[in-house]
């Protein structure tokens, strides 16, 4: 809802920052987490634990040139692609609980269809989550008129999103 927001957003250091705070805590603090059942938390924090040695090892092993090639660099340049991908989906949408209110389909390109395995089709895969992937166009034509919330491609979608950040 504000640029700061929306950068921070789109950069991926929410999530990132997020996820590093949680495998911290999961590694050496107590974890409280109430959908965490107590008989499993010692093997989280044994994983959590394994997950920081296995960076440890590999920061220290590697140059940092490798582990900018393989992994940090391809996060930084494909994050902002996949932010803008999910907030597509329900970035913009009223709080309601209609699916067809509150989720949005994107019409883009077959290539991108085909990699995100039709979920583009969004609004129809929340309003009928067991349709399998491969038939999620043929329930589109189906539910089209009543779709409230479309966008015709990424890039219209995030023109519109920016349009209403810049008219706060």
């Amino acid at each position: 809802k504000t640029w700061p927001g929306f950068i921070t957003y789109v950069s991926g250091w929410g999530y990132w920052s997020g996820q590093a705070r949680v495998l911290w805590t999961n590694a050496f603090f107590e974890i409280t987490y109430s959908y965490a059942p107590r008989q499993r938390r010692a093997a989280m924090r044994t994983e959590a634990r394994a997950i920081l040695l296995l960076y440890a090892i590999l920061m220290l092993s590697s140059s940092w040139s490798f582990l900018l090639r393989l992994w940090i660099i391809p996060v930084a340049i494909g994050q902002p692609f996949l932010r803008v991908y999910l907030l597509a989906e329900h970035g913009m949408c009223p709080h309601v609980k209609s699916m067809l209110e509150n989720t949005r389909t994107t019409y883009t390109s077959w290539v991108i269809r085909a990699i995100a395995w039709n979920m583009p089709y969004h609004a129809e895969h929340h309003m009928m989550p067991l349709v399998p992937f491969h038939k999620l166009p043929a329930l589109n034509r189906l539910v089209a008129s009543r779709l409230k919330q479309t966008s015709n491609g990424y890039a219209a979608f995030l023109s519109q999103y920016v349009g209403a950040l810049a008219s706060g």
